[in-house]
């Protein structure tokens, strides 16, 4: 008992050394539970795809290769470890060759791929919506709009990124290493080829210069311009406010002299269609029957079976109808981002535009719900195709979000090319 004691005084007496270290002892429990829980998973599946590799191939069959943009700064730095420590090693046991290629600054793996002439079976994004947009700008480019191309190279996504909302619409979500889990599961994906075919939208500036057009952008997710994106943009600002950061940030950004015209502007669009004499780009469907990696190929010629659309008739294609908006915020996105989203036909862009009229109070609260949900606010929801929009009046401090990277806001054209490239993803979206 006298020992007892003389140990509750002496912790009564350093009561500020005593709570330093319960706070490490209990921290380091912590983390040492989830590094062991995170060693026994990878465990189990690199067994799993150590079975995958030990499987012979036919002779006549090449081991498969896939190159690698990893982005080693995204997740705050942590990207490279994470791809090093959960999904190079389970590649390598399944047999598969692999080249990383890590990018060096902002849109540096559009470069690397339009100047990649390595035959690969399949690309792999290790990183997040940014660079999966940076993929797509690259692949597309580097054959001209040649879809049925880009088609043949299966893209997988590990994400890595600080916002991944195409891999959250793909991947389970989990309460405990939810990250470490999410990028083995898509890993085991990529080894176990699970694809699904996704839409692509393409955004390309209204330029009135001939000499000089501007080059589209293309991506798999949103595009985004308004109050409450500015102020999520903004969040890393107050890094001192810890988890509370994507909470303040609203506090902090409702001051604007017109929360109610923020985004002002026409919006032109045309109405879906699963394909007719008056689609240019649906015309001809080619299924081809080729391996990925031809893609790679300078050319080559191959036989199509094509699907004739030319008796196919929709007098409603085509015809742009014109939209004035004001709003405090406007919200287009493919029907990729929500995995509870039944995919439409025909395929289609959702417009979902924000309230007009709003407060500073409504403001607030209305972006601690958006953080709580994870969905925009909206009062009112078309579907399109294309779409033209021009904001009535480009300010610099306005910025155009497309899958969550900064461009400057100016006039632009929308178009949606669905089931355009083929996606590595779980069996349950399959």
């Amino acid at each position: 008992m006298a020992k007892i004691l003389s140990f509750s005084r002496t912790i009564r007496n350093n009561w500020k050394t005593s709570l330093v270290t319960c706070a490490a002892v209990t921290y380091g429990i912590s983390y040492g539970k989830k590094v062991y829980k995170a060693n026994q998973l990878m465990r189990q599946y690199c067994e799993s795809a150590s079975q995958y590799g030990d499987f012979p191939l036919p002779t006549n069959i090449k081991p498969r290769h896939v190159t690698i943009i990893l982005n080693p700064a995204a997740k705050k730095g942590k990207a490279k470890k994470l791809f090093q420590n959960y999904c190079e090693p389970l590649l390598h046991l399944a047999g598969i060759a692999v080249t990383v290629i890590r990018t060096d600054s902002q849109n540096d793996a559009r470069k690397i791929i339009m100047n990649l002439d390595t035959p690969t079976d399949a690309i792999i994004v290790a990183g997040g919506d940014g660079t999966l947009s940076d993929v797509l700008t690259g692949l597309v480019r580097k054959y001209d709009l040649n879809f049925n191309s880009v088609k043949q190279c299966p893209i997988g996504i590990v994400p890595l990124g600080q916002t991944n909302k195409i891999a959250k619409s793909l991947y389970h979500e989990y309460d405990y290493l939810s990250d470490i889990k999410q990028v083995i599961e898509a890993t085991m994906a990529i080894i176990h080829e699970k694809s699904k075919m996704m839409d692509i939208i393409e955004v390309k500036p209204i330029d009135n210069n001939p000499d000089e057009p501007a080059k589209p952008v293309y991506a798999m997710g949103t595009v985004e311009w308004g109050l409450w994106k500015d102020a999520n943009a903004s969040a890393s600002k107050y890094w001192y406010w810890g988890f509370l950061r994507k909470y303040v940030t609203y506090v902090f950004n409702g001051y604007e002299e017109n929360l109610n015209k923020y985004c002002n502007a026409v919006l032109k669009y045309t109405l879906p269609c699963e394909g007719c004499s008056r689609c240019s780009q649906n015309n001809l469907i080619s299924n081809l029957n080729t391996r990925w990696w031809h893609v790679f190929l300078p050319r080559y010629n191959a036989s199509r079976d094509s699907i004739d659309f030319s008796k196919r008739i929709n007098e409603k294609c085509d015809v742009l109808h014109e939209l004035p908006i004001s709003t405090c915020e406007l919200h287009i996105a493919t029907s990729n981002v929500d995995k509870l989203q039944v995919e439409s036909s025909p395929p289609s862009l959702k417009v979902k535009i924000g309230p007009k009229d709003i407060n500073y109070f409504s403001f607030v609260f209305g972006g601690w719900e958006k953080e709580k949900n994870n969905k925009p606010l909206c009062n009112q929801i078309l579907e399109a195709k294309k779409i033209e929009l021009t904001p009535q009046k480009t300010d610099k401090n306005h910025t155009l979000y497309i899958d969550n990277e900064e461009y400057e806001l100016k006039a632009v054209e929308m178009k949606l090319f669905p089931q355009a490239v083929k996606v590595f993803c779980p069996q349950l979206n399959s």
